[in-house]
């Protein structure tokens, strides 16, 4: 415990929120199951997001404006909120999905093009990402597209950080790499081609979709620990 406290002691504001928000998500998910609803996993992704703004509310830029770039993200949470409503026609859901996704590289253009990338600004970014992926894979399994396995697909990236923070290795959040945005973009089609009835079709690109996404998760998480390995740190 007292490692642990260490280890936090030595984090950022926003790397201490990510690991509240990886524990609260896990909870909700535990309730989601429990009621068979996205519900819980949306109030809880949503109201976690809101508490980062809060927290980090004298540094979301460097020149702590809130800035265009991360309006733009917020946009996107915003849209998070119509999904469960869209659910009784797919091609709405699917139409509101294209769009939130067309809109998370306009956050990240944005805040290069003007120099507003931040701390915050890019984990607001990734954690909304997070969540629209758990939402995706959420209303899939509750609807009976997909099984509930699903879920544990959306909440990697929470088991992620927790198993990050769990590790005594100095780096707590992962470098965003091309290859992990590729394999993104390719689970979220996987996700929304569920929403179509064709079952034959989508199964197996869930299943080499998410095959995919935990290579990824597994590949960044050697990439954080071998190094640790290698100097021989305990």
């Amino acid at each position: 415990m007292v490692s642990l406290s260490s280890r936090l002691q030595s984090t950022t504001r926003s790397e201490q929120w990510s690991l509240v928000n990886a524990v609260a998500v896990l909870l909700a998910a535990g309730g989601a199951l429990w009621l068979r609803t996205a519900g819980p996993l949306l109030v809880v992704g949503v109201a976690m997001l809101g508490l980062l703004v809060w927290a980090e509310r004298t540094r979301w830029t460097p020149d702590g404006s809130f800035g265009i770039a991360n309006c733009v993200t917020t946009v996107r949470i915003g849209l998070l909120g119509l999904l469960p409503l869209t659910l009784p026609s797919p091609s709405v859901l699917i139409g509101v999905s294209l769009f939130i996704f067309a809109l998370d590289g306009l956050d990240g253009w944005l805040a290069r093009r003007y120099g507003l990338t931040s701390e915050f600004g890019a984990f607001l970014d990734k954690e909304t990402d997070a969540l629209f992926l758990l939402l995706l894979c959420g209303l899939a399994g509750f609807r009976g597209a997909l099984p509930l396995w699903i879920l544990g697909a959306g909440l990697l990236r929470y088991a992620f950080v927790v198993v990050l923070f769990l590790l005594p290795t100095a780096r707590k959040t992962e470098t965003r790499a091309s290859w992990a945005r590729y394999v993104y973009g390719c689970m979220v089609g996987a996700l929304l081609a569920s929403f179509l009835p064709y079952p034959g079709l989508y199964r197996p690109l869930v299943a080499v979709a998410t095959a995919a996404l935990l290579l990824s998760f597994g590949r960044s998480l050697w990439g954080i620990v071998a190094p640790h390995w290698a100097l021989g740190e305990p």
